[in-house]
């Protein structure tokens, strides 16, 4: 068996997190790249480019099912999908609704080191241009400095070697959340990871994480975080014992390979 993860671009998160790094890990297990099953997502390969694939894996992670273009674009593709794969619960439910499918949900690896835990009265938020909005409507409230860093063009440039850089500083990590609710724990995870405590608004699938970091209201949390640091070292620490076995990249490897093996 010979499996291949469409992966697009390295600076798509998505790309990186539910391509390359199961990719790697497969590999790891000697599951050598090839066209026995195609795991792929987003909306960039046509029907005929993925038909000459024995198998097919169809990985939803963006809930695009009311666009007026793209909306077809997943319904095709999850019809013509020997398993549907996705990155939330909420998506999970979304697309029983839309299409009838039942899919599984793989959840997204870290993919730094752990770093050690600490903070600071600076702020970080990043992520795509499209979450810009998010920021922009709590970002009069915020006291301390902000670094953002995304594709949007009022932020600064968002690549593996600027984010790795920020990432490393003492800080607290904000993630405000929008509208969309399918979406992952991708960003909380990485944070914690990288030792960083996280002021978020809620998300559904950040709800897990609420015993660590409660989640609402960003600057008020702020100031919370922020009057105890003592404390709320501690809960970085805890949330990093949490995440490390359950977002590891062997984790993750592990339950694409379950999918892997029950549409073969």
């Amino acid at each position: 068996m010979k499996v291949t993860f469409a992966a697009f671009n390295s600076e798509i998160a998505s790309s990186r997190l539910r391509a390359k790094i199961p990719q790697q890990e497969l590999l790891k297990m000697g599951i050598e790249r090839g066209n026995d099953v195609l795991i792929y997502g987003k909306h960039f390969l046509s029907v005929k480019e993925v038909s000459v694939c024995k198998r097919l894996i169809f990985d939803v992670c963006d809930d695009h099912f009311d666009h007026p273009e793209l909306g077809k674009y997943y319904r095709d593709h999850i019809a013509i999908a020997d398993a549907v794969t996705c990155n939330s619960e909420v998506m999970k439910q979304r697309i029983k609704a839309i299409t009838g499918r039942n899919a599984i949900v793989v959840r997204e690896p870290y993919e730094h080191e752990e770093l050690e835990a600490e903070i600071a009265p600076r702020l970080f938020w990043y992520g795509h241009k499209s979450n810009f909005k998010d920021l922009e409507r709590i970002e009069s409230e915020l006291k301390y400095p902000l670094l953002a860093m995304s594709n949007h063009p009022s932020c600064a440039e968002w690549t593996q070697e600027a984010f790795d850089k920020a990432i490393t500083q003492p800080c607290i990590v904000i993630i405000p959340t929008g509208e969309k609710k399918a979406k992952s724990e991708n960003r909380m995870v990485e944070a914690i990871r990288c030792g960083k405590y996280v002021c978020a608004e809620h998300l559904p699938s950040y709800e897990s994480f609420g015993e660590f970091f409660p989640l609402g209201d960003i600057p008020e949390h702020i100031e919370r975080a922020l009057s105890n640091p003592k404390e709320s070292i501690e809960r970085i620490k805890e949330a990093q014992a949490y995440i490390r076995d359950k977002y590891s990249p062997e984790t993750i490897g592990k339950q694409w390979l379950e999918v892997i093996s029950n549409v073969t």
